[in-house]
């Protein structure tokens, strides 16, 4: 019998197959600051050769999930390989086949907002930030306590919101 991960990842992959789209909540906290964990991922089929360093793509290997950046393509003697890493990280994935790549990430939906990855994404600020993250464990603590932190106090703002403009306006 197959465990719950292993169904979760055939079923993406039969989605992306069949309809070409795929949503997905991100988990991990490997691609802060590009990625937060519960951040909503939009993610197309792509062919492998339209695939490009700076692209964040969803990968699956071992029942797991991957969402990373592209570092380089490699043909070396064989089957393409795409080698991925995720912005919060010092050290490359092992290089994954072709058939394990899923499709591009192109839009993550963070609460409201909807942020378009075009590849690289270059802002000086936040790749100080990725550079920050990717050598200091109590920097990359600190970002995502701050972005847990920002989803708890505006979280009952947004509710209040929602109430007010749910209320029928009263007419005199």
């Amino acid at each position: 019998m197959q465990g719950r991960a292993a169904i979760e990842t055939a079923l993406a992959e039969e989605v992306l197959r069949s309809y070409g789209k795929l949503r997905i909540m991100a988990c991990g906290s490997s691609m802060i600051p590009t990625i937060f964990p519960g951040d909503i991922l939009f993610v197309e089929r792509a062919p492998l050769a339209r695939l490009r360093p700076g692209h964040v793509v969803l990968a699956s290997r071992e029942d797991r999930f991957f969402a990373h950046r592209i570092v380089r393509l490699t043909a070396l003697g064989g089957p393409p390989r795409v080698i991925t890493r995720g912005d919060a990280l010092l050290w490359d994935d092992p290089a994954f086949l072709g058939e394990e790549i899923l499709g591009r990430v192109t839009t993550v939906v963070r609460g409201r907002k909807q942020i378009e990855l075009g590849g690289e994404e270059g802002l000086i600020g936040k790749r100080i930030l990725q550079w920050a993250i990717q050598n200091s464990g109590g920097i990359a603590a600190g970002v995502l306590w701050c972005h847990s932190l920002r989803g708890r106090i505006l979280a009952p703002v947004r509710e209040t919101r929602a109430s007010i403009r749910a209320r029928p306006a009263e007419c005199p």
